[in-house]
């Protein structure tokens, strides 16, 4: 075993065991070909600390599966901390999965083992293996950290198991960040899962520039007839070749003896003494003033050395260390080992000796995982069949389909060790040991945390003093309002997909998201939401509602009438005699208004986030229903108590405008509702509760009520409540009208709010207009002109400031604004610096003018009755629409 620190001379003697399992460790993960689990369970993880403590052990899924096939059923429940304490995988590839690596994260400090030894007794503790170290904080240590970490991401995305997954977004946080750059330190690790690591070793001595004088090799396993090192010798051409065997060297010898005979090379070969096994692999490579090693899990094997995993070879890791000529030789005698000369003839007593896999079952059961109530759920390949058993050696139970689709048991097992059987009772499948979720979480942590955290991170412990913090609180504790406040989504998930530009396996990391935030506990409150006909789901808003006040529910039913209607009902001003006021007033100008306006401007804007259905199909439906009660009673409690209010009219009239232009989008098919299909967005509106038209009447009254700027309040919100009535958002009824006249202390009846809210829609003011619309576009003029006299069409637009409307995104947007603003079809843009012109008719093809004198182009097909706003939704330009000669001309 070798250590080799920064500085670059050998150390005889690494020991594994010292160095990887202290009690200090917060992670450890190792990649193995076999390993023994009783050492494992009953040695090496009582030399562990307790959680939290993140274990993970991947190995080869043919020696796993022959591994736990000999465990007899009465040493089954030796296995209790596998799969509860530390995660064990099988990676199942066409080849051996063989490298044999360890990471270990202690404090601050990282430590990387590579090398040849397996996650056994004679793999970690004899000296007939070779290991490299490195450690966290020098140039090297990083740079080989951080490949592996690279490589592991990887390794992690070809098993596909979202468990793993997770583990590793979790190691990726305990990995100490490089003391120093490391982007300009290359890597020592040699993966073969893009390239062979024969081709990447031939690279490097090509670089080099210099022959190859001498070629040192020692590996226990060849090729049947030394193919990989026929390879080797054509690819380097050395002038001498320094061979190591032993007795037990697997080999064709007659073979190999010929291929060094071929090669022109002097030949040397040595016999270790004792002649005993030696696992290490290892090849030095001497060319001129330069030298190298490579050692790690590769024999001298085709399937480890001239191939990769996509070309059926074994997936290998490697360390290629520059070294000086005496540090590359020493390397190859072992401690306590001595070697004796050889002949080249004598190799022809060497045999190959072949290790037939056993062969593979009918059925491969893939994952097995306990539920909550003893039933166990598994994933197979192929899929289950309603006539198997789940066995776990000691009872089996029959298999049904459960509510997500997937396989699990009728009843529950408590064995760890389970497989499946035909209907004659017969063994279909392999072996797998069954995971505890709970068990594994709880392994990661010290103490569990409710999702997201207690409190919103811009709040303070003190908010917790105020009403409005309370409800906030309350509204963090009880929805997922930004799924990026959640620890499963944070750091490493934009890692995972590329960021560093390695190849990444996308769906594993989305499958992983969603499954974390599927499992959510506050994904539970949307069912309780999503009830249209009875109020049964007003319960958690009733709830929420209380919270801001900071009293005890009410006695009254929350059935008796809308939501709205309660709403007005609990904040009558009732005489409390100081009994339930707060024990201070807050006013407007305290901190909490600044921090409070910063939490929903945040969640409005994570309405959008496409992660957030993940949590519930409908949760932005659910969230958007919620915000808008919490934001009438704040609107209301602000009316009635100014003195205590902690948000102003203007902070609430835009917030709420925040949350409604989202949702329902401008009429230009950018609101949330607009992206759904049409069942689904039935489906929605269908499901909204019944009060929601009223209490979203009610705001956008107050939005465009009498008053200063109300000309620019109403175009400015004008296409937002276009869009809210199109989707039957908007409905002023007797108690949206009671709910205004408690506001404003004015008598606003049913049919005034209906009025002015049409009104709003339909309002006309085209300076106004021109001079919003050009600023919110970056244009440098625009201007409503007078029709062009043409019967279809109804409207023209001067504009100043697009020079190239073929490809400009802004001009499906512009007209789309304009049409919805005028409520009209026909329009025409006329570019007045330009000289281009277009016009847009629905059921008639699109006109492009370039200039005068120009060729007139036309869209490849008629303009259908919303073809634009899903062209502006998709971000597309003009030349989507038209046929692909023109993209090269216009």
């Amino acid at each position: 075993m070798t250590d080799t620190p920064e500085n670059g001379p050998v150390i005889p003697r690494v020991q594994p065991i010292v160095e990887l399992f202290t009690g200090g460790a917060q992670a450890l993960w190792a990649t193995t070909y076999t390993m023994d689990l009783a050492l494992f369970n009953e040695f090496l993880l009582a030399r562990l600390g307790e959680p939290p403590l993140n274990i993970a052990v991947l190995a080869d899924h043919r020696r796993l599966t022959t591994s736990l096939s000999r465990i007899p059923a009465e040493r089954a429940d030796t296995l209790a901390p596998v799969n509860r304490r530390w995660l064990l995988r099988g990676v199942r590839i066409s080849g051996a999965f063989h490298p044999k690596s360890y990471l270990a994260v202690t404090g601050a400090r990282a430590t990387l083992l590579v090398g040849s030894g397996n996650l056994l007794a004679g793999g970690l503790d004899d000296g007939r293996e070779a290991f490299t170290t490195f450690r966290s904080g020098t140039p090297v240590g990083d740079a080989a950290i951080a490949a592996w970490r690279s490589w592991m991401r990887r390794l992690v995305g070809i098993v596909g198991d979202t468990t793993l997954a997770a583990r590793f977004q979790h190691l990726e946080g305990q990995i100490p960040s490089p003391a120093v750059a490391t982007q300009h330190v290359p890597s020592p690790l040699l993966h073969n899962l893009d390239t062979p690591i024969a081709d990447q070793l031939a690279a490097v001595v090509a670089e080099s520039g210099a022959r190859v004088n001498e070629l040192w090799l020692a590996a226990p396993f060849y090729d049947a007839n030394a193919v990989a090192v026929g390879a080797l010798l054509d690819m380097l051409k050395p002038e001498k070749v320094n061979l190591f065997v032993t007795g037990s060297t697997s080999v064709n010898g007659e073979r190999l003896a010929e291929r060094l005979a071929a090669s022109g090379a002097g030949v040397s070969v040595a016999a270790y003494e004792p002649d005993q096994f030696v696992h290490a692999k290892l090849i030095g490579i001497l060319a001129g003033p330069r030298a190298w090693l490579v050692s790690g899990s590769a024999n001298l094997s085709s399937a480890a050395l001239r191939l990769t995993h996509a070309t059926q070879g074994n997936i290998e890791l490697a360390v290629l260390a520059p070294l000086e000529a005496d540090e590359v030789r020493v390397a190859f005698v072992p401690p306590g080992t001595t070697v004796r000369e050889h002949s080249l003839r004598a190799l022809t007593s060497l045999s190959f000796r072949t290790h037939p896999e056993p062969e593979s079952p009918t059925v491969q059961l893939v994952t097995a995982t306990a539920l909550p109530d003893g039933r166990i759920e598994i994933t197979t390949e192929p899929p289950w069949s309603d006539d198997w058993l789940l066995d776990d050696l000691t009872c089996r139970q029959p298999l049904t389909v459960g509510d997500n689709g997937r396989a699990l048991t009728a009843g529950p097992l408590e064995g760890r060790l389970v497989q499946l059987l035909d209907a004659d009772k017969q063994v279909l499948s392999n072996r797998v040991i069954v995971d505890d979720p709970a068990a594994l979480a709880a392994t990661l942590i010290k103490n569990s945390a409710r999702s997201g955290g207690d409190i919103p991170p811009e709040l303070h412990g003190a908010d917790l003093d105020t009403p409005l913090g309370r409800a906030l609180i309350r509204l963090h504790r009880n929805l997922t309002m930004d799924v990026s406040e959640l620890a499963t989504t944070t750091g490493t998930a934009a890692e995972a997909r590329g960021e560093h530009g390695e190849q990444t396996d996308d769906d594993l990391w989305d499958r992983l998201e969603r499954e974390q935030l599927a499992r959510d506990p506050r994904a539970s409150v949307y069912n309780r939401v999503w009830r249209r006909h009875t109020l049964d789901g007003a319960e958690p808003l009733v709830e929420l509602l209380e919270a801001l006040r900071a009293r005890t529910p009410a006695t009254a039913s929350p059935h008796a009438h809308s939501l709205l209607a309660q709403l007005l009902d609990r904040t009558h001003e009732q005489p409390d005699h100081g009994q339930h006021r707060p024990p201070r007033s807050w006013k407007p100008s305290t901190r909490i208004r600044v921090r409070a306006r910063n939490v929903l401007r945040r969640w409005a804007a994570a309405q959008t986030d496409p992660r957030l259905v993940w949590v519930d199909p409908f949760a932005p439906a659910g969230n958007f229903a919620v915000m808008t009660i919490t934001l009438a009673h704040l609107r209301l409690d602000q009316a009635r108590h100014p003195e205590r209010a902690e948000l102003t009219d203007d902070d609430l009239d835009e917030i709420w405008q925040l949350w409604l232009r989202p949702f329902v989008g401008t009429g230009q098919g950018d609101g949330w509702l607009d992206q759904l299909d049409e069942p689904t967005r039935t489906q929605v509106l269908n499901r909204l509760p019944a009060w929601l038209p009223e209490t979203v009447a009610a705001l956008c009254w107050l939005v465009i009520q009498p008053g200063s700027d109300r000309r620019e309040r109403v175009v400015a919100v004008k296409p937002v409540l276009a869009a809210a009535l199109a989707h039957g958002l908007l409905d002023p009824t007797e108690t949206t009208s009671h709910y205004l006249s408690a506001i404003t202390r004015q008598n606003i009846t049913c049919d005034v709010a209906d009025d002015q809210l049409l009104a709003a829609i339909d309002f006309i003011d085209d300076d106004l207009w021109c001079a919003r619309t050009a600023e919110e576009f970056g244009l440098d003029e625009l201007r409503l002109a007078a029709s062009p006299g043409v019967t279809a069409v109804q409207l023209r637009l001067d504009v100043r400031g697009i020079t190239t409307p073929f490809i400009d995104a802004r001009v499906p947007r512009l007209v789309v604004a304009a049409r919805h603003y005028r409520r009209c079809d026909g329009v025409v843009l006329i570019a007045a610096d330009c000289g281009w012109r277009l016009a847009f008719v629905t059921d008639e093809t699109i006109a492009y003018l370039p200039g005068v004198g120009e060729t007139l182009a036309e869209s490849a097909r008629p303009l259908t009755r919303g073809a634009l706003e899903e062209l502006c939704a998709a971000g597309g330009v003009l030349a989507d629409l038209f046929p692909a000669e023109y993209a090269t001309t216009l």
